[in-house]
């Protein structure tokens, strides 16, 4: 994770990305947070009407037919650590990261796009995906 120090170290242009990056971030979580919100009010209306009568001439509610619960946090969290990641290496290694690991992208397909030999492709992503580990390894 870039602590406050290093973040104001990187050069006017990178820390002018990550803000942005960090401003999306906070504004993605503040969507989702409030789309969770009303999902789960939206879920307790319907669960709470009632069915109709039954044998007994009851009328039982839906609240046992409960939907699956989406960990919305922990896919918010999840999304800022690997943009925190992805900071931390070269935009060149970031399209490549992006591409072959997100995408799905072959390395010659990156390769063609990005107007560079597969090998060098090859080359860029290990060096990200080294970079990455020690990354992960710190954390």
């Amino acid at each position: 994770m870039v602590s406050i120090p290093e973040f104001y170290e990187l050069d006017p242009e990178d820390a002018r990305i990550a803000a942005w990056f960090l401003k999306g971030l906070k504004r993605e979580a503040i969507r989702l947070y409030l789309k969770q919100k009303k999902l789960k009010q939206h879920e307790l209306l319907i669960l709470n009407n009632r069915v109709g009568r039954d044998a007994d001439g009851e009328s039982p509610e839906l609240i046992d037919t409960l939907a699956d619960g989406i960990d919305v946090l922990s896919r918010v969290e999840d999304r800022i650590f690997v943009r925190e990641a992805l900071m931390l290496l070269t935009a060149r290694q970031q399209k490549v990261i992006m591409a072959t690991v997100f995408e799905g992208a072959t390395e010659k397909e990156v390769a063609e796009r990005l107007g560079i030999s597969q090998p060098a492709v090859n080359k860029i992503k290990n060096r990200a995906l080294s970079k990455l580990k020690k990354y992960l390894r710190m954390s």
